[in-house]
């Protein structure tokens, strides 16, 4: 029996999610919703997302922060006030909706894959991701999708086009067209990291919040070691924990690729295998992914990773549909 049936049919289902959002007013209305200094919430996947939304904000004058909803009862008075964006997949997680009660919100505004669901109730505006059903317990759809909007209404409030409709959807045709033809070659590397003792993936800017859910997937997904740095950091210390046992994976663009380059050149210096994902290519690194454009690269990053984990997956014999101890609503202790 096929491993993974969902998760894979949820991976390669992104394109059309893209296109769906590309002909969406989602973006707008988010840019349209958020006032003021902002904070946003979630846990897991979505909170990766959110450091990625408040990091877009923040490049554009706003003042934006990331909280994980677990740690809101002990970080919330610096955030009490602002605009909050809650992020969840299922709109159900006691951990952001307690943590929405302590943030005393000027606003609430919910982005969510179900709009029928506890936190639209508690939010004064809802905005619907539009990313389907997702059955497989790893987000994959309805965190991309979730990543399209925030990047696009943070270019919206800024008065930009370079993420408008147009571009989503060119890069969803790219990515559709890669799926088709090159998504296969991930099976190589892919086999290699289902075996590395240690994954480690470098990215800078965007790339690093897309890094850590990268290694989030390996580890829900196929119970693979994996972390997420930033590129410039590792160097600082981390890299000491990689052997020949080891494999390193660069998140690239151009505006990175000297800092992702020269950490995934200690990676080589380590012995460990290393693979770059993105348009720009390094030399002497096998390359993977589609190309496109930097507006909405951190979405093929993403579908690149989550296309590794699901082959690492099968390759160790991991069904990624439904991982050991996870649902897809976590709760809190009691």
């Amino acid at each position: 029996m096929q491993l993974g049936v969902a998760f894979e049919r949820e991976i390669f289902e992104q394109p059309d999610v893209w296109e769906r959002v590309a002909r969406s007013n989602a973006a707008s209305a988010l840019a349209a919703a958020l006032a003021g200094d902002v904070v946003l919430v979630g846990s897991g996947s979505s909170f990766f997302a959110a450091q990625a939304g408040a990091l877009a904000l923040r490049r554009r004058g706003v003042v934006a922060n990331a909280v994980a909803a677990t740690e809101v009862a002990a970080d919330h008075r610096a955030y009490e006030g602002r605009t909050v964006v809650a992020i969840s997949q299922s709109g159900r997680s006691s951990d952001l909706l307690g943590a929405l009660a302590l943030l005393r919100a000027a606003r609430i505004v919910a982005l969510t894959n179900t709009v029928e669901s506890p936190l639209s109730a508690r939010a004064e505006v809802t905005i619907d991701v539009g990313a389907g059903p997702e059955l497989a317990i790893p987000a994959t759809k309805s965190i991309t999708a979730t990543l399209a909007i925030l990047l696009g209404a943070a270019s919206l409030l800024a008065g930009g086009a370079e993420r408008g409709a147009a571009a989503l959807t060119a890069v969803a045709k790219s990515a559709r067209a890669w799926l088709s033809d090159g998504a296969a070659t991930l099976r190589e590397p892919a086999s290699a990291i289902a075996h590395a003792l240690a994954v480690v993936i470098l990215g800078t800017d965007y790339g690093v919040p897309v890094a850590r859910e990268g290694a989030l997937k390996f580890k829900e997904a196929a119970y693979v070691r994996a972390e997420g740095f930033a590129a410039g950091e590792f160097r600082h210390g981390s890299s000491a924990m990689l052997d020949a046992n080891a494999f390193g994976i660069g998140l690239v663009d151009r505006d990175g690729a000297a800092a992702v380059g020269a950490a995934l050149d200690a990676v080589a210096d380590r012995g460990a295998a290393r693979l770059a994902i993105g348009a720009v290519a390094l030399a002497g690194v096998a390359r993977a992914g589609p190309i496109v454009d930097d507006a909405y690269d951190a979405l093929a990053w993403l579908l690149t990773l989550q296309l590794l984990a699901l082959y690492a997956a099968r390759e160790c014999g991991v069904d990624s549909d439904a991982p050991r101890g996870l649902t897809k609503s976590i709760d809190s202790p009691p």
